[in-house]
């Protein structure tokens, strides 16, 4: 054992690197984001004013009309 980054705490740490691999593999939140599985990006909208109407919060991603990914800023 030696010390790598943890991704879980964003530092350099005395951590078995099998443990934190395996946490990773197991974790369904990860899992998802990696293959796409139950990821829905919201949209198309037309602006941000009619993503907000929509009740896309601030901060939340969405896509426009041409495709383009946005995060909604006001």
């Amino acid at each position: 054992m030696g010390y790598a980054f943890n991704p879980f705490t964003g530092k350099l740490d005395n951590t078995d690197n099998r443990i934190v691999e395996q946490t990773i593999q197991s974790s369904t939140t990860i899992n998802n984001i990696i293959d796409g599985s139950a990821w829905q990006l919201p949209g198309p909208y037309t602006n941000e004013a009619a993503a907000a109407a929509a009740g896309i919060g601030i901060g939340q991603a969405y896509y426009d009309n041409g495709g383009t990914v946005r995060v909604r800023l006001t």
